[in-house]
């Protein structure tokens, strides 16, 4: 489709009803799922809204990324599937939180982060933080510079200690 093709008519969603829609795992390490009797051994989903509203709005979308529909609302869904698209999107969206920051050292442009996720000591790579800092009702998130996420789910509830090696990197 080019961009001239794209009418309000070509901008359809299709939501997929639970009752035409079945998950299920394919080869004991994939999600597959069956929708109106056609099968899809392999399907990516990913969140439309991953951080205000991670369990509305998921896209299906099978290997060659060609979209199947969009799952509304998980818990529309049994809770048998529900726990098969949570653990799908458990492991594309695997986002370890901080409980303590050790140091955080800039050079060249980059910051190197030194955290603790539990009692688990990390390291990562910050560049460009306007972009990959980011501050919402409470929360950071991180993305360091190969994508992974890292989040600081309650800034109040990390030491002061930590807090303030962070705060002049929150803008």
């Amino acid at each position: 489709m080019t961009v001239t093709s794209i009418t309000p008519e070509t901008l359809t969603t299709d939501y997929l009803d639970p009752k035409v829609c079945e998950f299920y795992e394919y080869n004991g390490c994939f999600l597959g799922m069956r929708l109106n009797g056609e099968e899809h051994n392999r399907v990516i989903l990913t969140r439309a809204l991953p951080l205000n509203d991670p369990d509305n709005y998921v896209c299906v979308t099978d290997v060659e990324r060609k979209e199947l529909g969009i799952i509304e609302h998980i818990a529309d869904f049994s809770a048998e599937q529900q726990s098969l698209i949570r653990k799908e999107l458990s492991q594309r969206y695997f986002c370890p939180d901080i409980t303590s920051i050790t140091a955080i050292k800039e050079k060249m442009g980059h910051f190197y982060f030194d955290v603790k996720v539990g009692d688990y000591p990390m390291s990562f790579t910050i560049r460009d933080l306007v972009k990959n800092i980011r501050c919402t009702e409470g929360h950071v998130i991180l993305t360091d510079v190969d994508g992974n996420r890292f989040l600081i789910s309650d800034l109040e509830r990390i030491d002061k200690k930590s807090r303030r090696k962070l705060e002049p990197y929150l803008y």
